[in-house]
């Protein structure tokens, strides 16, 4: 293990996907080149739309060229996206904008369960979780650093600054993908496709699609809607970029914490800390005392994360047991496909239920991810073996 957790190029290349540099001001990029509110958000759909067309199709592709060509593919199209948004920038062209959209949602596509499933073809087991952690780690340390240097970037080069310096870690990061190392080959039978349909249709996996849905959700609130319980509890909006670089560091344990829970007790693991981001959501949700919620605040995503990394690992079993080794790409699209629609479906209830506080969809999000966490542990303990 020690030997395969050195400094590698997929890390590299994550620690250079994490450096987006205007990310703080996406929305700025957008109407700065002239684009209005409504052509934003038509953006965002649209790119949402060519997310799900996608997903399908490049995961076959996947699967049939391999993981480490996938991901070189995929660096291939983000780099390329990054250099149309700043020709869109310059030219205020909406048509090039809604060409970035085309092909960030072919990277995406790409990207999606890539690099889970050439981790899981990789390491053992106990070596997937922490490996997987690793990799989330490096991420977030590019996404810190981005935060940090964002603010002299900007004031030095403005949005253009901001936009060539991402294009140029998206360049390094291409760079490093093509010393990743090839996946092993893997000798399992061939499944048909008659068996990928039934799959999606299957209460097991719908299950899988929910549990990954809850993260998902989960970070959608944090990402969102931790501004707003800030402004409840009298606290300037601006004390928020504290907030995100205090998770970001403390998401960062995740690695350490997987490192001492033994691999027989992943799915003990698992249900433990979706019940324990349960209580945290409820409690967040119901109190509005600083010295509770700030502290919440920043542990919940490392709450979030450590059981979804072992999450990760159940899903590629389950793929295992119902012998979709050669599919694993491909599956692993359905059930992105399928958090999509989880995610659209909340989001439509959150705006509704928002009419009594933005409070009730963390309570009612937690006590979701507590009665899945449970249901999960019963129904993947008779399928998989620990």
């Amino acid at each position: 293990m020690k030997n395969k957790l050195h400094i590698d190029n997929l890390e590299i290349m994550a620690f250079m996907n994490g450096l987006v540099f205007f990310a703080p001001v996406a929305l700025l990029i957008r109407t700065k080149a002239g684009l209005s509110l409504e052509q934003f958000f038509i953006l965002q759909a649209f790119l949402s739309i060519m997310i799900f067309v996608f997903e399908i199709p490049t995961g076959k592709i996947t699967d049939k060229v391999g993981y480490k060509n996938t991901l070189v593919f995929s660096q291939i199209m983000w780099l390329l996206a990054r250099i149309l948004l700043m020709t869109a920038f310059f030219s205020r062209n909406f048509a090039v904008f809604m060409v970035e959209a085309v092909v960030e949602g072919i990277a995406i596509s790409f990207s999606s369960g890539t690099v889970s499933a050439y981790l899981y073809q990789q390491y053992q087991s106990d070596e997937y979780v922490v490996k997987s952690a690793r990799i989330g780690n490096c991420g977030t340390a590019g996404f810190i650093v981005s935060a940090v240097s964002y603010a002299g970037l900007y004031h030095f080069f403005g949005l253009a600054g901001l936009l060539i310096a991402t294009v140029a870690t998206s360049a390094l990061g291409l760079i490093a993908s093509f010393g990743i190392e090839k996946e092993k080959h893997l000798n399992v039978k061939e499944s048909s496709d008659k068996k990928i349909k039934r799959l999606a249709f299957n209460l097991e996996n719908s299950m899988i699609v929910v549990i990954l849905a809850c993260v998902s959700i989960t970070f959608i609130l944090i990402n969102f809607f931790y501004v707003d319980k800030l402004e409840t509890l009298g606290i300037s909006e601006e004390w928020m970029t504290a907030i995100i670089l205090g998770y970001s560091l403390i998401q960062m344990l995740s690695e350490k914490l997987l490192k001492m829970i033994d691999e027989k007790k992943y799915l003990l693991t698992f249900m433990l800390g979706f019940l324990i981001v349960g209580a945290m959501m409820i409690v967040f949700g119901m109190v509005d005392h600083v010295l509770i919620v700030i502290p919440i605040m920043l542990l919940l995503p490392l709450a979030v994360i450590v059981p979804g990394y072992i999450f990760d690992e159940i899903e590629n079993k389950v793929i295992d047991a119902n012998g979709l080794e050669n599919y694993r790409a491909e599956v692993l699209s359905i059930y992105n496909m399928g958090v999509n629609l989880v995610e659209i479906v909340f989001l439509f209830a959150s705006a509704y239920v928002s009419r009594a506080g933005i409070s009730l969809s963390f309570i009612l999000t937690g006590c979701t991810m507590g009665m899945i966490g449970v249901v999960g542990f019963v129904m993947f303990s008779k399928k998989i073996k620990q």
